[in-house]
């Protein structure tokens, strides 16, 4: 773990901490829970921040309104990533957020999944049956866990099948931080801005059966604006693909590295629920969680320590989810394990707004695994899977597998 030192000459680790395997989290979490739970450490551009590795602290600062989502867009705001953020609900703060989060809730309840529940599963079911008919060895990554994120978006969003493929180059490069050149990105944000407004406008003329048309249509005397639509909108499609890419990675890396897993669901397909809440907690695709960030608004307290106004704070969900005192044997994955309060989803006014579909097309995923492939495993050893240098949403770059 490398330091630096600040004007005073105090040494503060550099943030996100180095892992020696990437489906763990790093060794630094566990003694930071134990010795200091709230400490400063380094950014990769150079600021500093407050990290958060307890379990109850971590709830306090999603939940205690000091600690400020809309202060990151400030002028003298960390610089976190190449570019600024875009409008998105992911940087408002009450009451700004609780109209639109409200507005948008009706499209996410569970009579509305319900009803799409039926067009998610086919579409999980196409993509394992794509690698059911592949050669094998042939690559997850690249047949189900890559692509399936997407096509769960577009079609809970009901993007028409012959409009799929330019959506989905927008969405590949605007979302692909450090990958492409921040102008590129830049041009593809503002193109899938264009085709998301005029996807609303077509929804507001013609509702159909998708969320879409449901986070159109208005809610008493109110509803969503165009821009707050595209903005929305942007969000869920952010939240929806290369973060659940990530997570299907992981959920399976971690599946198999117990060969009992898979044919245990495979028996008892009624633990699979519970399994994906579990690998979920487990997971460790989101790296560092620098996109958890806040900014405290007053001077707070936690666990002794005492936060200044104005200091960018990391509420770390994977430290959290391995706090002890919440997980008991939290090293060890429990497919059963009862309760699990995990944060992989966040929690409080900004908890994921698609965790609903996110669960739903990972329940799906995962039990379509157990039940057609309770034999699958890696073609090759872990350690010879090529993780790609990427910040966060951690991939191998490819990951084959046998059946």
């Amino acid at each position: 773990m490398s330091t630096q030192s600040d004007a005073t000459g105090t040494r503060h680790a550099t943030f996100p901490f180095p892992q020696d395997d990437p489906c763990l989290p790093p060794p630094e979490y566990a003694r930071l829970r134990a010795d200091e739970p709230v400490t400063q450490v380094v950014l990769p551009t150079g600021d500093r921040a407050w990290l958060v590795t307890r379990h109850a602290d971590v709830l306090t600062v999603l939940g205690d309104e000091r600690f400020s989502r809309r202060a990151l867009t400030g002028p003298d705001a960390p610089k976190l990533a190449p570019i600024p953020p875009m409008p998105s609900l992911f940087y408002l703060d009450p009451p700004d957020h609780t109209r639109i989060r409200r507005l948008a809730a009706r499209a996410f309840d569970p009579a509305r999944l319900a009803r799409l529940r039926p067009r998610v599963d086919r579409v999980v079911a196409a993509h394992l049956d794509r690698l059911a008919a592949a050669d094998q060895p042939a690559d997850l990554l690249a047949t189900v866990a890559r692509p399936l994120p997407l096509a769960v978006v577009a079609t809970v969003l009901g993007v028409p099948e012959d409009e799929y493929e330019p959506f989905a180059g927008w969405i590949r490069t605007a979302f692909s931080f450090g990958a492409v050149p921040p102008d590129e990105q830049m041009a593809a944000m503002g193109g899938l801005q264009q085709y998301l407004a005029a996807l609303v406008g077509s929804r507001r003329k013609e509702p159909a059966e998708d969320a879409l048309s449901d986070l159109v249509a208005p809610t008493g005397d109110d509803q969503l604006a165009d821009h707050e639509l595209v903005a929305l909108v942007f969000d869920l499609i952010g939240a929806g693909d290369q973060p659940v890419t990530a997570e299907i990675v992981h959920l399976v890396l971690n599946l198999l590295r117990d060969p009992a897993r898979l044919p245990a669901l495979h028996a008892e397909p009624e633990l699979v629920p519970g399994a994906v809440e579990e690998l979920l907690r487990h997971s460790q695709s989101a790296g560092g969680g620098l996109g958890s960030v806040r900014i405290a608004v007053a001077d707070v307290e936690l666990s002794g320590v005492t936060i200044p106004a104005g200091d960018p704070v990391i509420p770390s969900f994977n430290a959290a989810n391995f706090d002890e005192s919440v997980f008991p044997d939290a090293d060890r994955i429990d497919l059963a394990r009862r309760p699990n309060p995990h944060l992989t989803f966040a929690q409080g006014i900004h908890h994921c707004l698609g965790a609903p579909v996110g669960r739903m097309e990972l329940t799906a995923l995962l039990g379509g695994l157990a039940r057609d492939f309770p034999s699958l495993r890696l073609a090759v050893p872990e350690d010879q899977l090529q993780w790609l240098p990427v910040p966060a949403f951690r991939t191998p770059g490819a990951i084959p597998v046998h059946w």
